[in-house]
């Protein structure tokens, strides 16, 4: 049935929980449905395919927000003789934000009005998750695409997300997300709260506005890397004083980034932050500008052959007394 809804096309990208490929639909029909002409389909070896199951039911309960990218439904196909299941999902013809900052001008950041409108969007996308009891738990640039003519910003990949009981009876000792975006009460505490989605954003208007990540390492070692930024996160005070940020956006940035989970502000108060006023408003540069740089956006990345494992890796790493469980990727690309 899968060969007559979709056909796999080019390999997009590859992330902690499944391979994403460009798939054309001819316009099927699904559950009374008609699919887009282009999809991206997400997947993975059945057998390991929990974390994708878990992150279809979550997609299905913000079906109705248009700030999230949609799921049209999951099958399953036989490729290679291997079974995979496979989430079909909305394309991103702008790619991620991560892509944007890098095609418009590496290491500059964006325009502010332009960070204005998709931090808006994004905060609307996790008004409409926190508000049904869940935590996205890896906000960051690479999981924001931009969907459609019009760019709009949208919150992607659900595959670390939480319900709020299982934040609050989360594991000691074990955290999830992209380190440098995590938040000092998980990283110190395994804690896990909708704070931790504020905190995220923070960094990443942070890093849409200067060009750089708010945490980075001054480790000579690539080994101990992530450890130094996680131990950053955890014992010192976020700087975000740049020349680069008006005054309303490092207000805006205080805001998301206090040490404190209980007095950071909600995603429903800060849509009301002066700093996303007039946030509709994209300058034209923003969108014609842009430079080309030598990075190769994960969109035109050439295809590779996909090896898929059975079962995610894990590496322990103890810093400072403070022990971390680290998820590695559980799908590998073969060049």
């Amino acid at each position: 049935m899968a060969e007559l809804l979709w056909k796999r096309g080019r390999t997009l990208g590859a992330g902690g929980f499944g391979v994403v490929s460009l798939a054309f639909t001819s316009n099927a029909q699904l559950y009374g449905v008609t699919l887009p002409s282009l999809i991206a389909v997400k997947s993975c070896m059945h057998t390991a395919s929990q974390s994708l199951q878990e992150e279809a039911e979550f997609l299905r309960i913000f079906k109705d927000s248009p700030y999230i990218v949609r799921c049209f439904g999951a099958n399953l196909t036989v490729e290679d003789g291997v079974i995979l299941y496979n989430l079909m999902l909305e394309y991103a013809s702008g790619g991620s934000l991560t892509d944007r900052l890098h095609n418009y001008n590496s290491g500059e950041g964006l325009p502010e009005l332009e960070v204005k409108k998709h931090t808006k969007n994004v905060l609307l996308g996790l008004s409409h998750v926190h508000n049904r009891g869940i935590i996205h738990c890896d906000i960051k640039p690479g999981n924001i695409l931009l969907v459609g003519t019009d760019e709009i910003a949208k919150i992607a990949d659900f595959g670390l997300s939480m319900t709020l009981e299982q934040g609050i009876n989360c594991e000691q000792g074990l955290i999830r997300g992209t380190e440098r975006y995590m938040a000092p009460e998980s990283v110190l505490n395994s804690e896990y709260g909708p704070q931790v989605d504020i905190w995220a954003l923070g960094c990443t208007v942070y890093e849409l506005l200067t060009g750089t990540p708010l945490w980075e390492s001054d480790s000579g070692s690539e080994e101990d890397a992530g450890d130094n930024v996680l131990y950053k996160i955890g014992f010192e005070e976020p700087k975000f004083q740049n020349s680069k940020l008006s005054n309303v956006a490092q207000d805006f940035l205080k805001r998301c980034l206090v040490k404190n989970p209980s007095s950071r502000w909600t995603a429903d108060m800060l849509l009301n932050h002066p700093f996303l006023l007039n946030s509709s408003k994209v300058a034209d540069t923003a969108k014609t500008s842009k430079k080309q740089s030598g990075y190769l956006s994960v969109l035109r990345r050439p295809n590779g052959n996909l090896v898929f494992k059975k079962q995610p890796h894990q590496k322990i790493a103890v810093m400072h007394g403070l022990k971390f469980v680290i998820r590695l990727k559980n799908i590998e690309r073969c060049t």
